[in-house]
């Protein structure tokens, strides 16, 4: 997930926070400048070769 935050859509590891991992889902915190494009590189990409569902959790 890093990886994919930090090469291929070009974030920053400072952008990036908290990363945790279970069973069937990932959460990522990021940076709030950052959290729509996120989510839009992030759901038009692939990870590992998947597609993935990405989705904000909810707002603070």
């Amino acid at each position: 997930m890093l990886g994919a935050l930090t090469g291929e859509a070009g974030f920053t590891r400072e952008q990036v926070g908290k990363i945790q991992v279970m069973e069937y889902a990932t959460y990522v915190a990021v940076a709030r400048d950052i959290g729509e494009a996120a989510l839009a590189r992030l759901n038009a990409g692939r990870i590992k070769g998947k597609k993935v569902t990405v989705r904000r959790v909810g707002k603070a």
